[in-house]
């Protein structure tokens, strides 16, 4: 296969992925007819470099990806709520932002700081159980150092100790979550559109997921009970992780809990472990404090417990920003050390050239203009968190 032959198999490879017929990725770039296309991608017609440009912006790929000379590596994404438009898309986008992430620290030496890789438990996908899952959390907090509040550290931990991309996108009202493993390594995809508290969830479900990749991934996908399952164990996962046991039931003691809470106590216990209602009232059940089902979801349909809830999220609801911020400043720096051309590292932060410096500034990044050429005022390169604390990690289950 020649060189013209490889790029037009690229090409059409990754139209389909998104589900485009010939035509409508003719119209997107603007080519005169379909006919264009099917030559290119025959490898009967030299790509030109500016349609090249084009047509990867309209894929969502970089181009560099198709031009590879070595295949790419297949990633799959196991999505936990698939939104119902677009997912195609949003698919490509985070595969393309994670091939982004690994090229920056490729290019920074972050990818070579890890001192262990993701640990991976072994677990039987068809006994596994929810004690299991309780006892697996357990290990992964005390491996993360996650500390009495999990949620606050999670990702930090996540991205620091294992090079974990974690990115947001707008998933619409019914995406939730997804993660991804492949030549960039592990990744998950969060809803920004959720609230904070659910975002932190969907990050430890996620990491159920990523732990136990290798045992349970191809069941899932072939048997929809086992992947039923999984979500559950994944969620008795990370209910376990951001809501440790000993740790809520001394916040309960410390409410003057001896046998109930106020719904005010309860809402304010659910912030403090910068989790939801929800999940705090259904944890609460799993340790034992009392509660039945039924109670559970009377309180969940309860108005005045909505109402108390929704006040308590004034003040307290963050929006992520657009870019992670480790993958702006590993992308500077690489721009830095000539590794990442100044119209390149635009690119990689979605804004035009004559914009970079007020994009970099929003990152805390102050670029300032001046003798021959430009002064950087950067942090250290151990402000970047590129290194990683702690030696191998181990995962024990019972």
């Amino acid at each position: 296969m020649n060189q013209n032959e490889r790029l037009g198999a690229r090409i059409r490879d990754a139209r389909e992925a998104l589900h485009l017929s010939q035509g409508d990725l003719a119209n997107r770039v603007g080519f005169a007819s379909r006919q264009i296309l099917s030559e290119l991608e025959r490898g009967q017609r030299e790509v030109k470099a500016r349609e090249l440009v084009s047509i990867a912006r309209a894929l969502r790929v970089d181009a560099t990806t198709l031009l590879a000379e070595i295949e790419p590596e297949r990633s799959t994404v196991l999505w936990r709520d698939r939104p119902a438009a677009n997912a195609e898309e949003l698919q490509t986008d985070f595969l393309t932002w994670c091939e982004r992430y690994s090229h920056v620290m490729a290019a920074t030496g972050a990818a070579h700081s890890r001192r262990s890789p993701l640990p991976t438990a072994t677990v039987d996908p068809y006994t596994f159980s929810y004690r299991d899952a309780e006892e697996l959390a357990i290990d992964v907090a005390r491996m993360l150092g996650l500390g009495a509040r999990p949620a606050g550290s999670l990702q930090r931990s996540l991205e620091t100790q294992f090079d974990i991309i974690i990115w947001y996108l707008d998933l619409g009202d019914d995406g939730s979550a997804a993660c991804a493993k492949g030549a960039f390594g592990s990744a998950m995809l969060i809803n920004r559109r959720e609230a904070p508290w659910r975002r932190n969830f969907d990050m430890a479900h996620e990491l159920f997921h990523l732990l136990t990749w290798d045992s349970m991934n191809t069941a899932i996908e072939s048997d929809a009970g086992v992947a039923t399952n999984a979500e559950r164990l994944a969620n008795a996962f990370a209910a376990a992780l951001l809501l440790p046991a000993d740790e809520v039931k001394g916040e309960l003691e410390s409410h003057g809990a001896s046998g109930s809470l106020s719904q005010a106590d309860l809402v304010a216990i659910a912030r403090d472990f910068d989790v939801s209602s929800d999940a705090l009232l259904w944890r609460l059940l799993n340790i034992g404090w009392g509660l039945v089902p039924d109670e559970v979801r009377g309180l969940l349909e309860d108005a005045e417990f909505r109402m108390l809830d929704r006040a308590s999220q004034i003040g307290k609801w963050w929006d992520p920003p657009p870019l992670p911020e480790r993958f702006v400043r590993l992308a500077h720096l690489a721009s830095t050390r000539g590794r990442l051309s100044r119209s390149k590292l635009a690119a990689y932060l979605d804004c035009a050239l004559v914009d970079l410096t007020g994009c970099l500034g929003q990152y805390g990044i102050a670029e300032e203009s001046g003798g021959s050429g430009i002064k950087f005022a950067l942090p250290s390169e151990a402000a970047f968190d590129l290194g990683v604390s702690g030696g191998k990690a181990e995962v024990r289950l019972a």
